[in-house]
Order: C-alpha cells, then structure tokens, then sequence
C-alpha cells in the first residue's frame, strides 16, 4: 500500500471553502477531498478527486454534537479510501465554523502503530480565511445564524468564538484574497495563532503547495494550541493597531473581587484565553476563554503535575489593556489576606469535597 497523508482543512467561509477544496481536486491526480456539510437532521459527505464526485452520501445525525457526529463517519470514510489505494493525500475540509481539534484529537489515536489508520501520516491543519474581513471577523459579536453560519439552528457561538479556535489549532494560516494581505490581518492572524504555526497570504489557486509542499507535522502539535492549560510561549509585537498583553501571576484570584473586576476585565472586544486558580478552590484547574464579549470558564479534570498558575493571554485592537491589566491584578489573592467566601458555585458548581483553602 502507497503512503497516504492526511490533512484538515477548516474555515468560516463557505465561499472559501468551496474554492479551496475544488482547486485542490483539479492540482493533484493523487489528492482526494472530504467534504461534510451538517443539513436539518443530517450530515452530507461528499468525496472528489480530479474525475469529479465520487461519493455523496447523506448520514441521519443522531447525535445532538456535531462534532461527534463528523468523527463517527470520517474515520470509515478515510480507512475505506486508503484502502483503495488510489491516492496519496486525503484533505478533509470540515463543517463551515467547525474547530479542527476534536477531528485531530480522532486521528492522533487512528494513526498510532495500533490505530485504523496505522502506517498513514499526518500531514497539515490549514485554516483557509478572508484577508479582507479576518480582522473584523476575529473581534466580531455577530452571531453565527445571523450569517447562516451556524453548525445548526441553536448554534449560540458568535463569529469571533468560531474563528478563535480554528487560528489557534492551525499549522498554517491561509490569508487568501488580494495579496499581499492587509498589514493588519497579518497582524491579527499572527497575534492569535499558535506556537510553530505559520501565516501566509496567498491565493487559493497556490493552496496545494501550501498544504502538501510542508514537511509533515504532528498532531500533537494542534493538540498541545488546543490545550487549555498552555497559552502560547510567543508575545508578538504590536503592529497595525493589534496588541497582545500576557498577564501572569503565581497567586490565584480572590473569589470576590474577581466578580467585581470582572466587566473591566472582559467586557471588551478581546481574545483572551488562559486559565486561573481562585484561593478557595486551590485544587481546581480553571479556564478561561473569551472572544466576541463571549466570556467561557470552566474547570479541567487537573494541573497534570503544574504548578497552578494564573495566565491570560489578552489580544485586542483598542484602548482597553490599561484598564484589563489594571483589573487583573486588582482581582488577585494577597498571601496575607484571609480567603473569602467562595461565591463561584454559578459558574463551576459546587466545591469538591476534597477542596480544602490553602
């Protein structure tokens, strides 16, 4: 059996994505493309190659997570065709909106010596966007059905939670359009993308080289952007009106003045991502994710053997990084203060038994 490499392709925009995935079948006999697409009650999968559609099927979505959804048929579809043995490369090109990592996290365990996939490799995770409106996008609150956009009808994301993500995960970046790109989308997309990932402007007509003339990476690699334990180790610089602010302390926050100097913090049109402690809940790994004015905290299993730290990374495009670092360090916990009442069980429920304040 030849080798067969396998790529992501991801987007938030459909046109974009149409283009990337038909100037990809017609560059390389050797190439075939995954299309899915998330219907009313279904998920459509479509396969090209340079001969036209190969396959189109339609699967019942019994699922209410698309995600899980696209994972349960991706995985057959990708052993089926490499098993045919027709083509060297397979890019599959997810939902309009749809984060790359669940699909990366699906193939990290397929592509192992024991996986469904074993002996294939993992080849690129390309985010392909607008170079005219990625700026506008990655800070926009208009919400993703406003657009048509959503994944489904109760999709509640808005199109900067979308886009975060997928410039997050990525290998490279794609800024497609008139090129060069805008001084100032090359500076959001480098601002938000992760370590090692690559932004280039270019037009979709040079994608293949783009996806297939990289060395082969790692999906570790898009799993290790997509944690939220780790932020990126890279502070760019600030260029065409884009700044990025690390905000980092060994103390955790106090539970009350975290909610009062909350609206400081993130009521703001910001990327931030990050995760914290609270001096009442010593124990607990907490995250933090915002983009668009949506705020996301949650709570992880563990540190995994960290040391719990509080680190936010604050992208944005206006006069607000005095008054977030100003309330960060307002809303931390003094060593020599006593603890507060905890006040958080609305956002991360009840305590554990086991939580005891240090």
């Amino acid at each position: 059996m030849s080798s067969f490499t396998i790529s992501t392709l991801t987007t938030i925009d459909p046109l974009m994505r149409a283009a990337a995935a038909m100037n990809l079948t017609l560059d390389r006999p050797d190439l075939v493309v995954v299309t899915h697409d998330i219907l009313d009650g279904g998920v459509r999968r479509t396969v090209a190659d340079i001969t036209g559609v190969i396959e189109q099927t339609i699967t019942p979505l019994a699922h209410a997570c698309v995600s899980c959804a696209i994972r349960e048929d991706v995985l057959p579809t990708l052993v089926g065709l490499r098993r045919q043995d027709r083509w060297r490369h397979a890019v599959v090109a997810l939902p309009v909106t749809a984060e790359p990592a669940p699909l990366v996290r699906l193939l990290d365990g397929a592509l192992r010596p024991d996986g469904q996939l074993a002996g294939a490799e993992f080849g690129t995770v390309a985010a392909i966007l607008d170079a005219a409106t990625v700026r506008e996008d990655a800070f926009s609150d208009d919400w993703l059905t406003d657009r048509d956009l959503g994944l489904r009808d109760e999709d509640d994301r808005v199109v900067a939670e979308a886009l975060a993500p997928i410039l997050a995960a990525a290998d490279v970046i794609v800024l497609a359009g008139a090129t060069p790109a805008p001084e100032d989308a090359l500076a959001v997309a480098d601002h938000l993308r992760g370590d090692g990932s690559q932004v280039v402007s270019a037009e979709l007509e040079s994608l293949t080289p783009l996806l297939l003339g990289r060395p082969r990476g790692r999906s570790r690699d898009c799993l290790e952007r997509a944690d939220p334990l780790r932020t990126p180790r890279r502070t760019p610089r600030d260029r065409a009106g884009v700044w990025s602010l690390r905000l980092e302390s060994d103390r955790p926050f106090d539970a009350r003045r975290l909610r009062e100097s909350l609206h400081r913090m993130a009521d703001h049109p910001i990327r931030v991502r990050g995760h914290f402690w609270v001096a009442s809940r010593p124990h607990s790994a907490c995250i933090w994710e915002e983009a668009g004015g949506q705020l996301s905290v949650g709570t992880v299993d563990s540190w995994n053997g960290r040391q719990p730290r509080t680190t936010l990374v604050v992208t944005g495009v206006g006069e607000e990084r005095a008054i977030i670092a100003d309330a960060f360090a307002a809303a931390l916990h003094s060593p020599a203060e006593p603890i507060g009442d905890d006040r958080l069980d609305d956002w991360f429920g009840a305590p554990d038994e086991g939580e005891e304040a240090a």
